[in-house]
């Protein structure tokens, strides 16, 4: 089930990725040959518009072909005649098709999930925030000087600076006060805390997930559900960012890159633990997981890598710069070097994740 699941999302993953690319080479008047859902042999097909719409048998993601070059014959328009402005919004667009599927999805999960703020509701005795003097009524708005919107936000940035003091930045009615605390490790929780409750609204949308939430909570407005799914996609962004600042600031070993070996583990291992509660809890856990590989794809394939979408944006700029176009030799040169390294790459990551399963 681990490995179906997986490639389920991988595949709506890639497609959408793609359908980015088709729809503004479209837009574009390049003639796209070719788009498929799948690879290896043809399922089925049919034809619109010239372009040709195939399912294929191996359930791996998908392409866009687009035409190379133009044939003033067939009033064809090819890639490689249109201007660079195009060829750049062209590689865009699958990235960008990327971070919008991870919002679209984490704004539907927090429509259905319960949706937690930065305001305290109440502090725990004994703990950190009541002894830094936090009070209920307060709302966090930021530690350590970056800013913090939802709960995540602030768990995430309790975690990153567990070993160090914590300056949290309140909001208590027209003040702005700034407190200096340290999270300690709640052996229960298995997380360190800072002793805060906070304010909790019920989903927008009851999807029978939940059962037992106070009768007078109140329920999340629309835009509420929006405003949060669309601060966790930006969260879900910039916790990818940091954490690809850390590899190749080596803070953070190679070995712990996970490749499709490793995420179908994930994968796995989610649907094992939430299958028993139920397939409400299975199917947003999978939508969870949807949204942060997507959005891991967007901005992986941003990097200035020669084989990926970022590679090609390099290679543009270089042109808009010499005011030059490269020579379709080199770039073909220069695509194989970068295939080369992303295979020797993947190699490495697919070797860490064996060694994973194995211990």
């Amino acid at each position: 089930m681990s490995v179906l699941l997986t490639l389920i999302i991988f595949s709506i993953i890639v497609v959408i990725h793609e359908w980015g690319h088709m729809c503004v080479a479209k837009a574009c008047k390049v003639y796209v040959e070719e788009f498929s859902v799948g690879m290896g042999p043809k399922l089925l097909e049919t034809e619109k518009n010239g372009t040709l719409y195939t399912l294929r048998i191996l359930p791996l993601g998908g392409f866009c072909r687009m035409a190379d070059s133009s044939d003033e014959e067939t009033g064809i328009v090819g890639f490689n005649d249109i201007s660079v402005w195009k060829r750049i919004a062209i590689c865009v667009a699958g990235p960008f098709m990327n971070f919008v599927l991870a919002v679209v999805v984490m704004i539907c999960i927090s429509m259905s999930i319960q949706i937690n703020k930065c305001d305290v509701v109440d502090v725990i005795d004994g703990q950190p925030a009541q002894a830094a003097g936090i009070k209920a009524g307060d709302r966090i708005i930021a530690v350590n000087g970056n800013r913090v919107h939802i709960s995540n936000e602030l768990t995430y940035e309790i975690y990153e600076n567990a070993d160090a003091p914590l300056e949290i930045k309140i909001k208590r009615g027209s003040e702005t006060l700034v407190k200096t605390l340290k999270a300690e490790y709640n052996k229960e929780e298995q997380r360190y805390m800072i002793g805060v409750l906070m304010d909790s609204k019920a989903p927008f949308l009851d999807i029978g997930l939940y059962k037992d939430l106070p009768d007078d909570m109140e329920r999340a407005t629309f835009f509420e559900s929006v405003y949060d799914g669309a601060i966790n996609s930006i969260f879900i962004v910039k916790e990818t960012f940091v954490g690809f600042a850390k590899l190749i600031a080596r803070e953070i070993p190679t070995s712990e890159l996970s490749g499709p070996i490793g995420v179908t583990t994930v994968v796995g291992e989610s649907y094992n633990s939430s299958k028993e509660i139920g397939y409400i809890v299975v199917l947003l856990n999978m939508a969870r997981i949807t949204a942060l590989l997507s959005a891991n794809l967007g901005i992986m394939n941003l990097l200035p890598i020669p084989g990926l979408d970022g590679g090609k944006l390099l290679i543009y700029f270089v042109e808009i710069i010499r005011r030059k176009k490269m020579s379709p030799e080199k770039e073909g040169m220069i695509t194989i070097a970068g295939f080369a390294l992303l295979l020797t790459l993947a190699v490495v990551v697919a070797y860490h994740d064996i060694l994973k399963l194995i211990h």
